[in-house]
């Protein structure tokens, strides 16, 4: 039995998709925090329970070939976990996890290699929660692992690069003028997030806020305006409601430019505040191009897009259907996706707001149905429609192996897939984006 701060010699044996290195210790399964597949090292446990233990690494005795030194100093922040890896180990591992996901639903897909691309610099969005510092000044930083702790930063290295500077200014300014930050104990203080999106025409900046307006609002927004041109439109969310949902449902435009604009695979794509968008420009160009090839569109068929956000899936690998039909349960997504494939010449497009289990209001049938759900996967009332249907093919677009896996298993009674397709649309995190194919036949 190990007991807590014991130490022993051991070479990490693997790492799981936490970025916990992991071993074997008297037949005890030990993770290890920090610890990477090949290293030699001395590990001191820090947590004992009935079925396996928690180490840290106390010395390291030779580094594995798969450690590099971490860009970034900030160790508490949780979200890069496989920050102190090689690129190419981290998408080993992704497509480990997808493998493992499939073997654990008993369901025989072959994984292709992970997409890379970018692993710095790629996230065209952020959302930073408010508070004060260590020396009492108003300051912006990321949730730690497991808590509502903030680490305070002043740099986020797989972010755009804009992003921390642009959230200095707004706290130096809010401080200036005495907006205070919001304290989640009790419930007081003005502001509680600052959320940005970046896109080809600039930068949306939101400030949300436990008010119903933002004292000295003109001041502030100018002051950051000049001192950032890139933003270029200003949005305030009104959220007093004591929760952990950053957004409330009330958006005030109050300066420059009410969307935001990108380019995707050759499309102009309008998004508003609230509305989903890829947070990776370049992994979700390949993906997108990836679901082009494999849908192999003739022009006649008719697609519906479900969970379509503002159209980008759908605009990007079916636009060339004979019909194409979205469904989104976000309102300002909706609009969006109406104006996008306005702007991008499509006439043979039509998008519903609602929940994604609509489908069969919407039509009776359908040659695809392309997915792209939250984490959670697709509600069982969503299978059941998507079935009732019957397409030739379905495309799935998941961000969660295990629910992806989870539905596929259920799916794959009627259809058959060939390979399943990881890319790594959230580097350094332990998150990753798996496309799938299935055509009729089981």
């Amino acid at each position: 039995m190990l007991r807590k701060d014991d130490k022993y010699s051991v070479i990490i044996s693997d790492m799981n998709s936490e970025g916990n290195g992991v071993c074997r210790v008297e037949n005890t399964v030990v993770f290890v925090i920090g610890g990477v597949t090949g290293d030699e090292c001395v590990i001191k446990i820090i947590k004992v329970t009935k079925k396996y233990c928690v180490a840290v690494i106390d010395s390291l005795i030779s580094p594995s070939s798969h450690r590099r030194e971490p860009l970034c100093p900030y160790k508490r922040c949780g979200g890069c976990v496989f920050r102190n890896i090689t690129e190419g180990y981290e998408l080993e591992i992704k497509k480990r996890v997808v493998e493992g996901a499939f073997l654990r639903a008993g369901i025989s897909i072959p994984v292709g290699q992970t997409y890379g691309g970018a692993f710095s610099a790629y996230r065209n969005k952020a959302q930073f929660p408010v508070g004060y510092d260590k020396n009492g000044r108003l300051s912006f930083g990321y949730y730690a692992k497991r808590s509502h702790d903030i680490v305070f930063c002043d740099r986020c290295d797989i972010a755009d690069p804009e992003f921390t500077g642009i959230a200095k200014t707004v706290c130096a300014s809010a401080e200036k003028h005495g907006v205070s930050g919001y304290d989640e104990q009790s419930g007081k203080g003005v502001l509680r997030h600052i959320c940005m999106r970046s896109g080809e025409s600039g930068v949306m900046l939101t400030l949300v806020i436990n008010a119903d307006a933002l004292p000295c609002t003109d001041e502030i927004i100018k002051e950051i305006t000049d001192a950032h041109p890139r933003v270029t439109g200003v949005y305030l969310n009104v959220n007093k409601e004591n929760t952990n949902v950053i957004y409330g449902d009330k958006f005030i435009h109050v300066k420059g430019d009410k969307k935001l604009t990108d380019n995707l695979c050759g499309n102009e794509f309008e998004t508003a505040p609230s509305s989903f968008y890829q947070v990776n420009h370049e992994c979700c160009e390949a993906l997108y191009s990836k679901a082009a090839e494999l849908l192999d569109i003739k022009g006649t068929e008719t697609v519906i897009d479900l969970y379509c956000g503002v159209g980008t899936v759908g605009i990007c690998a079916a636009k060339n259907a004979k019909k194409l039909i979205g469904i989104e349960i976000v309102p300002d997504a909706v609009e969006n996706a109406k104006k996008n494939a306005e702007t991008n010449g499509i006439k043979n497009a039509e998008f519903y707001q609602g929940d994604s289990s609509m489908i069969g209001t919407v039509t009776d049938r359908a040659d695809i149905i392309i997915v792209d759900p939250p984490r959670k996967g697709l509600d069982g009332d969503v299978i059941r429609a998507i079935l009732d249907i019957k397409p030739e093919k379905l495309l799935y677009i998941s961000c969660d192996p295990n629910t992806l896996a989870r539905d596929l298993k259920i799916l794959l009674k009627q259809y058959t897939a060939e390979k399943a397709y990881p890319f790594n649309m959230f580097p350094r995190t332990s998150h990753v984006e798996t496309v799938t194919l299935i055509t009729r036949g089981g």
